[in-house]
């Protein structure tokens, strides 16, 4: 004969209630247990083991968006401008040192022209947008003593696309493109030194050939810039 037992809330027969020490120790080993096996795999937090780890997993952290600059409207890079102190145009055979007057006095520029080509004060330096203009003699006469009143004579021989090249009083040889070269009356021309169009280079000399007031205006664009060793 088989009775059903009654439900009942009591420890069943034979069984004894464990302590509440025992209880609260085996879940302390536990934890631990379980905490040790998720620091082996590397999951377990900085602030819980008390370290900060050396690298973190790329696919741990959120992907970074690209960060935007700042408009301030001032560059944060400030613009590296350097002087010219040489000329070079290989089409034309020219390589000639170029002096820095401060001064625009056009006696004081006259003597400075007789030793080679000088840049014009108040034009653009090498590194800044702008317009940098450089002059210098021309003279076809026949015998001239001092070289340097030709220093710029075989400048209207250039064609668009032909290379200058200006190197900078530390080294930095800047590269430009010849763009134009006209014949101009010095009298009702004026040369255009502003930034909005881009940086660029003026090469002026006069034409003794025709009169005193015709000029021959190169203009170039740069193209590139290197530093050298």
């Amino acid at each position: 004969m088989v009775y059903d037992l009654p439900m009942t809330s009591q420890t069943p027969y034979g069984a004894q209630k464990p302590p509440t020490t025992v209880f609260l120790a085996a879940t302390i080993v536990i934890f631990f247990l379980s905490l040790s096996a998720a620091d082996s795999i590397g999951l377990v937090p900085d602030y819980i083991d008390g370290t900060v780890p050396d690298t973190i997993a790329l696919s741990n952290i959120p992907e970074l968006s690209e960060i935007q600059p700042v408009a301030t409207g001032t560059p944060t890079v400030p613009i590296k401008t350097e002087l010219p102190a040489r000329i070079q145009i290989s089409a034309i055979g020219l390589d000639l040192a170029v002096s820095n007057p401060a001064t625009k006095e056009l006696e004081a520029l006259d003597l400075l022209l007789q030793k080679g080509p000088a840049r014009y004060v108040d034009s653009a330096k090498l590194g800044e947008r702008g317009n940098m203009i450089i002059f210098g003699h021309s003279s076809h006469l026949p015998i001239v003593r001092n070289q340097m009143y030709k220093a710029f004579n075989r400048i209207p021989e250039l064609e668009a696309g032909d290379r200058i090249t200006v190197t900078s009083t530390d080294g930095t040889m800047y590269t430009y493109a010849v763009t134009s070269v006209n014949k101009v009356n010095a009298e009702d021309t004026r040369i255009d030194m502003s930034q909005e169009l881009g940086t660029r280079l003026t090469i002026v000399t006069c034409d003794t050939l025709t009169s005193k007031s015709s000029r021959f205006v190169l203009e170039a664009e740069l193209i590139g810039s290197m530093e050298t060793i």
